[in-house]
């Protein structure tokens, strides 16, 4: 078999994804990103059922247009009833929108297709798996 010597680098994107800066173990709580830039996650609550909203030129898609204003939308989801954080969302850069910030641009929006997006409270709760 043919072996080949590493003569630079290391090997932190390979071996250390579970420690910081590869440096040391990883804390208790600390998320372990393995594809992909860092994230602030953003729970919205936009108050009544937006399952009705998910189209083209509806509250959905205007929020996510919102988001985009200043980050990127790295994955979204959306739950289909009036519970509170009814919308999840994910973004980077971090620290591109807090959510007070988020939640006053959103609130901005207004009324979009028949929904009222007026009283949407934005929550910077971290990522949660159910």
């Amino acid at each position: 078999m043919a072996v080949q010597t590493k003569i630079n680098g290391n090997t932190k994107p390979v071996f250390a994804i579970d420690t910081l800066g590869g440096s040391g173990s990883n804390p208790t709580g600390t998320p372990v990103m393995f594809s992909g830039p860092k994230l602030d996650f953003f729970g919205i609550d936009l108050g009544a059922d937006p399952a009705g909203q998910m189209d083209s030129g509806e509250a959905i898609e205007a929020v996510i247009t919102c988001v985009t204003q200043l980050a990127t939308t790295h994955f979204y989801q959306v739950d289909a009833s009036a519970s509170a954080n009814n919308m999840s969302i994910a973004v980077y850069p971090t620290a591109a929108w807090t959510a007070g910030t988020l939640q006053a641009a959103i609130r901005a929006l207004g009324t979009v297709a028949t929904y009222d997006l007026s009283g949407a409270v934005v929550t910077n709760n971290g990522f949660k798996l159910a």
